[in-house]
């Protein structure tokens, strides 16, 4: 079976959206080994995004694939997850607005939120590390310091992130991929110094020296890009899960937001310039532009960028303007890593304004609920959305 279709049946796996066809092939797949080595960080992500907290690190290589052999849950509505950054405004400073209005937040006399439990927490700095051989080394707070050694790059986990430090020339090149689950995010410093700030339910494959013609590296989900100049060894991005979907860069600074359950795959320039490439088709982007690429369009629609709204997320805020509330509730449960149903018409409600994401989710839902627009029914980790209805 081609490294493709295996990647597709993971994306349908971690989304909870495959069948029980294709769940069975994943399976003998799986059970066989009948994948390309190189599949494997594939594997081990899915699994990861899929139960962030299953413990599957501490549990040997033949375990961890095997735990994926297990039903994937069905839903008929989109289940995503969500993400927490440290720096944050207070929820006192949150403004939404609704038809034009801006409204201030205050608890409201009557709820428009209806809970059955006090909180769901923001995600948190984690993530998981996949070793060239496969082992997996948790990330987060808790193991800081050295943590391996790939050919002549040693790995570091300091307070800002992860960290590649060549030591002396590189000899075999090797990747390793690091993984976001849902509730998550992580910052790293690639050898060449590039810094990559990882989303929560995204993955990035690198290789732990850099050497040859040019700077190669394989992204899913969203990430934001500073990379370190080099015009002799130019940068590029290969979007994962997509055939021909590259960015090239010599240096600059730039977001890319790949995830599947997104009407289209968006690189969104901060400064320098990139060219953003889709088999034949080549498109420039100046800085202050988005390049959006389309599910089954061949060409990149050009356009003026929100950058304040685009790289929100990296600076521990929700930034709406005029946006969809399906598009909010995206975001919003790839941070908290909940369940959203929706009932009724929520066509046009769309919403403006800045929230932390600092705060846990009762409290954000209240905030958007003030608008008097939109109601969630929160039962745990479930969220159901409908109109506003002011019997």
């Amino acid at each position: 079976m081609s490294t493709t279709e295996v990647q597709l049946l993971l994306e349908k796996y971690k989304q909870g959206r495959i069948s029980q066809e294709e769940l069975l092939r994943l399976k003998t797949i799986v059970a066989d080994g009948d994948y390309e080595p190189e599949i494997k960080a594939d594997i081990l992500a899915a699994l990861y995004s899929a139960v962030p907290d299953s413990g599957w690190q501490e549990e040997d290589e033949t375990a961890i694939l095997q735990n994926i052999l297990q039903p994937a849950p069905q839903k008929t509505t989109r289940s995503i997850s969500i993400l927490r950054y440290a720096a944050a405004a207070a929820v006192l400073g949150a403004v939404l607005t609704a038809g034009g209005l801006y409204i201030k937040w205050q608890q409201p006399a009557t709820p428009v939120a209806t809970e059955s439990r006090q909180s769901l927490e923001p995600g948190s700095n984690k993530a998981m590390l996949v070793l060239a051989d496969g082992k997996t080394i948790p990330l987060d707070s808790a193991n800081i310091g050295a943590l391996a050694k790939q050919g002549n790059t040693s790995i570091l986990n300091t307070d800002e992130g992860l960290a590649y430090k060549p030591e002396g020339a590189p000899s075999e090149v090797v990747y390793n991929t690091v993984v976001t689950p849902r509730g998550g995010q992580y910052q790293l410093t690639l050898a060449d110094g590039s810094k990559v700030w990882l989303n929560a339910a995204s993955s990035i494959r690198f290789p732990t020296a850099f050497t040859g013609k040019e700077r190669l590296v394989e992204i899913s989900g969203e990430g934001y890009f500073q990379i370190a100049a080099n015009a002799q060894q130019p940068f590029r991005v290969k979007v994962k899960g997509t055939s021909n979907m590259d960015v090239n860069v010599l240096g600059t600074s730039f977001n890319i937001m790949a995830y599947p359950d997104e009407e289209a795959i968006t690189t969104t320039l901060e400064s320098g310039a990139v060219q953003l490439v889709n088999g034949h088709m080549k498109s420039i982007l100046k800085p202050g532009f988005a390049g959006n690429l389309s599910k089954g369009s061949p060409d990149f629609l050009i356009e003026k960028a929100d950058l304040e709204q685009t790289l929100a997320w990296k600076d521990g805020k929700f930034r709406f303007r005029n946006t969809s509330i399906q598009t909010i509730m995206r975001q919003i449960a790839r941070w908290y890593n909940i369940e959203v149903m929706y009932e009724g018409d929520l066509s046009d409600i769309r919403l403006t304004g800045i929230i932390s994401r600092r705060e846990n989710a009762g409290s954000l839902f209240k905030i958007l609920s003030t608008t008097k627009r939109v109601h969630f029914d929160i039962n745990d980790n479930r969220i159901l959305v409908r109109p506003y209805d002011p019997q």
